[in-house]
């Protein structure tokens, strides 16, 4: 009998030890999926693992019934929202509740989505379109007058030049026979160039840190250089100064005349000593936990040092002193910073720290450390010994002698615990001395014998259910107050998303949804009085957020020829459609140019999309356009109706034509500064990638005449 004692005594000190509580599991939870008009609901959860328990299935507010079991299928005649309840009734245990979901069924429907990629040889092009279903058909119109057909065609352009090439997608829906079409345009560049044939290479010399770098090239006009440590430069022989030694990346980008052809050279330079910053330091053991640490460099007496002692901690000085307060290999680093603070050396080295190891010293009377208890039915309040030591905590478990299972109660030196069944346990005392380290525990046996009989509780007659209202994205949630007068009844409402769950603790909660989306909402009515309680729950759809999408335009000119040129100047948008108030289709570019037919007063509205496509505003604003009464070319004329420059607008460059003789060309900004200037013939290509953004005019002269054209640019 004494060695039975003792090995009960040493496995419930055992399970004291290596007790883990377990995890919380779902009561009930009903969930449903649906493909058209078929749905599939499914009930899992606790609850349900008894032979006693059964599940029905009802629609249209429990009028219906369809099926019974944890999972079942359904099929509805027609697309909508409807109420489906999971009912639970287990025979043995008297539970009796319902939980209820709102469930969305919609119409079959093609969704087709297409488009295409692209790639030339000189003037032929070759295009390969895709799409997310079988059996698509494809039709092409290649932007120049012709079209075509099938997955893959070739087609030759007559000219090069930038052409909007549009595919059309056809696809029958096997299950609507629905013919779904979607077309997507996109604009393509057909041009034969010439090679790149542009070569370099980066020189460099260093003098402490002091870099100056030279770069060569075949063919180079700009130089743009990265060094490697998050500064960057401009020339061909910039100078660089670094802060601190290290292995750095060098870049250059070098750029010919024409703009179209660059290349990036990059090579690894070595920084050991900055600024001919030298320096080290010593350290001296004092006692197992102290050191100190002297520093030595070249950099004078305003030299500063800074200290990092790998601890989290850090100080200043030429000599420092250090105590670590725990056993450990540490990484002592010393940055020297030079007399004017604009580079420093870094040297680094490890210290191992080996502190004593305090003794337990602990000597526990057993006669001192107790442990009682009261009770009341099955609700036990239990009580460790006070002792007067402050360094003392203590913990209380419960332990089932039935199932073996530990539960821990909140720290303390007494605890309260409702019991739900009858049986033997055990109530385990941990006595333990923070300042020391030890610790020892104690235990009493008792039997509980009382059970409080519960009264089932009647939901459906009391009317418990769960509404709501909601105002955009923000939703107020309220249950049936099922007795004003009673303290017994509890309420809990819970918000639930992707695995995140909110909790409010009333019976009515207001509640702010900060992205849109399915969620999963419960009430929970306890009675603490009958000791039941039961779950109903709704699925709901956020599909409202205050829109931070805010239209803009600005309208940069509207040409002799009817043609508009605009400036997107909208915030946080994603998607855009613009209207030009005249019988044209509606354009999805970010920044239009638009062509009007004939003079006159036009409303041009920009509604602007974020990025969910759930979220626009509109910006609206009046052209007038008058139209002259000829747009026809005259090389001898001044005049915008004759632009031959491109592309217009333009962002980091465009072409004149200067044509065949010698011309001389100015370019003026709208405050009439001359921003550019030369003498040639042909295509001329003008850099304007740092030019500010608006109308720049164009003068052409040459032995023909005299002409003016005007330019955009917008970045």
């Amino acid at each position: 009998m004494k060695k039975t004692i003792q090995f009960l005594i040493f496995a419930l000190v055992f399970l004291l030890g290596n007790s883990a509580q377990a995890q919380t599991k779902t009561p009930l939870k009903v969930s449903a999926s649906t493909s058209c008009l078929k749905a599939v609901f499914t009930a899992e959860g606790t609850l349900l693992a008894d032979s006693c328990a059964t599940i029905t299935w009802t629609v249209n507010n429990g009028k219906t019934a369809f099926a019974s079991g944890n999972k079942v299928y359904y099929t509805f005649s027609a697309a909508g929202t409807y109420n489906v309840c999971a009912t639970l009734v287990n025979i043995c245990n008297k539970i009796d509740t319902t939980v209820c979901m709102s469930v969305t069924v919609a119409p079959c429907d093609c969704k087709l989505t297409t488009e295409f990629s692209f790639k030339n040889d000189c003037k032929k092009g070759m295009f390969v379109a895709s799409s997310n279903q079988k059996g698509t058909t494809y039709t092409w119109n290649f932007g120049d007058k012709t079209d075509g057909k099938g997955t893959d065609p070739t087609h030759t352009y007559m000219s090069e030049g930038v052409y909007k090439v549009c595919v059309t997608a056809s696809w029958k829906d096997s299950v609507t026979g629905k013919v779904c079409t979607v077309t997507f345009c996109k604009e393509v560049k057909i041009s034969c160039g010439k090679p790149c044939n542009l070569k370099g290479e980066i020189g460099f010399t260093n003098t402490g840190g002091k870099v100056r770098f030279k770069a060569s090239s075949n063919n180079g006009y700009t130089y743009n250089w990265s060094f490697g440590d998050g500064k960057t430069g401009k020339g061909i022989d910039p100078y660089h100064e670094y802060a601190k030694p290290g292995t750095y990346t060098v870049c250059v980008t070098i750029t010919d005349k024409t703009g179209k052809c660059k290349i990036k050279i990059c090579k690894a330079i070595v920084i050991e000593s900055p600024c001919n910053l030298i320096g080290s330091y010593s350290s001296k053991k004092l006692n197992d936990s102290t050191y100190k640490f002297i520093a030595t460099s070249n950099g004078g007496t305003a030299t500063t040092y800074f200290w990092t002692w790998g601890d989290g901690t850090s100080s200043t000085g030429v000599d420092a002193t250090h105590v670590y307060k725990k056993s450990g290999i540490y990484e002592v680093c010393l940055k020297i910073y030079n007399t004017k603070k604009k580079c420093y050396t870094r040297i680094c080295k490890k210290v191992e720290v080996t502190l004593p190891i305090a003794k337990k010293t602990c000597e526990w009377e057993k006669a001192a450390i107790k442990v009682s208890y009261s009770n009341k039915c099955n609700v036990y309040y239990f009580e460790m010994t006070l002792l007067t030591d402050s360094c003392i905590t203590y913990q209380l478990g419960v332990y089932d002698m039935k199932t073996g299972k530990l539960v821990s109660l909140p720290a303390g030196r007494t605890g309260t615990y409702t019991f739900s069944d009858t049986g033997k346990f055990a109530i385990i005392a941990k006595y333990s001395n923070i300042c020391t380290g030890c610790d020892t525990q104690t235990y009493a046996m008792f039997n509980v014998t009382c059970k409080p009989t519960t009264t089932k509780c009647n939901w459906s007659a009391a009317g418990a259910n769960l509404t709501y209202s909601n105002k955009c994205n923000v939703y107020t949630f309220e249950g049936k107050n099922i007795n004003p007068n009673s303290n017994c009844f509890k309420y809990t409402i819970s918000i639930a998303n992707s695995g995140a769950t909110t909790t409010y603790k009333s019976r009515v909660a207001s509640h702010t949804f900060k992205t849109t989306g399915n969620y999963y909402v419960c009430i929970k009515y306890t009675d603490s009085c009958k000791s039941c309680d039961t779950i109903i729950c709704k699925s709901i759809k956020v599909d409202c957020n205050p829109c931070t999408t805010k239209a803009n335009f600005t309208v940069d000119s509207v040409g002799s020829n009817g043609k508009l040129y605009v400036k997107n100047t909208t915030t946080g948008a994603k998607y855009y459609v613009w209207n030009f108030g005249d019988s044209s289709a509606n354009s999805k570019d970010k920044t239009p140019i638009h062509q009007f037919a004939a003079s006159g007063a036009y409303t041009v509205c920009l509604t602007a999309y974020d990025s969910t496509g759930s979220c626009s505003t509109t910006y609206c604003y009046t052209v007038k356009v008058i139209k002259s009464r000829s747009n026809s070319a005259n090389t001898g004329s001044v005049g915008s109706g004759n632009n031959s420059s491109y592309p217009n607008p333009a962002d980091a460059g465009f072409y004149i034509n200067l044509g065949s003789d010698k011309s001389n060309y100015v370019v003026y900004n709208s405050a009439g500064q001359i921003i550019v200037q030369g003498n040639n013939s042909g295509s001329t290509y003008l850099d304007s990638k740092n030019w500010a953004e608006g109308i720049y005019q164009i003068s052409i002269k040459n032995g023909a005449g005299n002409r003016t054209e005007s330019v955009i640019i917008t970045h």
